[in-house]
């Protein structure tokens, strides 16, 4: 299965989220029960990296999910462009699939 591309932008300073519909090969969301999500996003391969917070939406099984940073993260975030990740890992099997890849630029905000 191919892993869907989605960039994003964020503005230092400013609360982010972004919601995604995650749905299996067959086109159907993807049923995220028994699932823990983490999204992370670094400049390269290999870098600490900064972590998203997850939230499921109102249940697992609808596949829905929203990845967020507080105002006072991106606050703290050097501008630029990196890398980032939503992996899915079962917490029954414990093999991980990533859902979500793309890259994410910081914008400088100007107080």
């Amino acid at each position: 299965m191919a892993v869907p591309v989605v960039n994003i932008q964020i503005e230092q300073g400013t609360h982010f989220s972004a919601t995604y519909n995650i749905t299996g090969a067959d086109g159907n969301p993807l049923d995220l029960t028994n699932h823990s999500i983490s999204a992370k996003m670094g400049k390269y391969e290999g870098s600490q990296g900064i972590g998203f917070g997850v939230t499921f939406g109102a249940t697992p099984d609808q596949g829905k999910i929203t990845i967020s940073l507080t105002d006072a993260v991106t606050g703290i975030i050097t501008s630029g462009r990196y890398n980032y990740d939503v992996l899915a890992k079962n917490d029954i099997t414990g093999k991980s699939t990533k859902v979500i890849s793309g890259q994410s630029q910081v914008n400088a905000t100007v107080t």
